[in-house]
């Protein structure tokens, strides 16, 4: 394994884009291209080329600040401490395989996931996962892989980004591998679903009002929409992408991401009561996403207001 520290010179700029790639409605994601590019490091989210997405898609990127370069949130100065190694057989050879395994060691601080969204402190954080400069998901594991799902052969770059509980990302530190994807058993490419009408999601659980204590699930019911990890970064396609959690606010720059307690490709997704103040009550808000993380325009968000126990 070969450990590598490098920063990516095209994905410096704008590492985490939640509009990357991405349409904030069906109508918009028929013009997304299904496959993603076979350039060595993709442009940024903000001038790749997709309609709509430099422009606010109908309003959704707009609507909060500019997601490629906006009011990015500021660093504390313990920040610079945060730092990560990226180790991978995959760096610089030829992957066979489907999936690409990395391995990923903090320094400086602690992965934590039940942190995510919350205060910020000096002493947890998680990093951001991205493939050609998209951004595939917000992870706090030592092992994890990235799928090959409709990404085209050639040269890829896989990078991760030190971020603090609200999402503001250490790009100084950021660490990444490059790669020549050639698969011996291509997928099939994933194109759009079809669908009876627009895509609807609803929290069935907990209940309004309900006390919650340690971890707990949130439970979705979801029509017209199917849920993927694998195409998670991936350009957008009609009914299908994924889903994101908030806490309390979607407000704020970049959408609202401070709050930001995950994405989820399940019906069910974890959360967790750390942090929360006892007797607190706190709002949970789900949104339907595109495979760009950009909010469907079409499909309203669903919320549930909860106590901690």
């Amino acid at each position: 394994m070969i450990i590598t520290t490098r920063r990516l010179g095209l994905i410096a700029a704008a590492a985490i884009v939640f509009a990357a790639c991405g349409s904030s409605d069906n109508d918009s994601a028929t013009d997304a291209t299904p496959a993603a590019t076979d350039a060595p490091a993709a442009t940024s989210a903000a001038d790749d080329g997709h309609d709509g997405t430099a422009d606010g898609h109908d309003g959704t990127a707009a609507d909060g600040d500019d997601m490629a370069g906006g009011d990015a949130m500021a660093l504390p100065e313990f920040a610079s401490g945060f730092s990560l190694a990226l180790t991978s057989d995959a760096d610089g050879g030829v992957v066979t395989d489907n999936e690409v395994t990395i391995e990923v060691e903090a320094t400086g601080y602690e992965l934590s996931c039940s942190q995510t969204g919350k205060e910020v402190n000096d002493q947890a954080g998680h990093y951001h996962l991205l493939l050609d400069n998209s951004l595939v998901d917000m992870r706090c594991v030592n092992s994890t892989s990235v799928s090959m799902q409709n990404v085209a052969p050639g040269e890829h770059t896989i990078a991760v980004v030190p971020a603090l509980n609200n999402h503001a990302e250490v790009m100084d530190n950021m660490a990444a591998i490059s790669f020549d994807y050639e698969p011996t058993s291509p997928l099939a490419e994933i194109g759009d679903q079809e669908t009876a009408g627009d895509p609807t999601i609803t929290i069935v659980s907990p209940q309004p009002g309900e006390t919650v204590t340690g971890d707990f699930d949130l439970v979705f019911e979801i029509e017209n929409f199917e849920l993927s990890c694998d195409l998670y970064g991936k350009p957008g396609l009609l009914g299908i992408g994924h889903l994101h959690v908030n806490l309390d606010t979607t407000d704020g720059p970049m959408m609202g991401m401070s709050s930001l307690l995950g994405m989820g490709c399940d019906n069910t997704f974890t959360v967790s009561t750390e942090g929360l103040a006892p007797g607190s009550t706190h709002t949970l808000i789900a949104r339907l996403a595109d495979n760009g993380h950009a909010p469907l325009m079409n499909a309203a968000p669903a919320s549930v207001e909860v106590t901690i126990g």
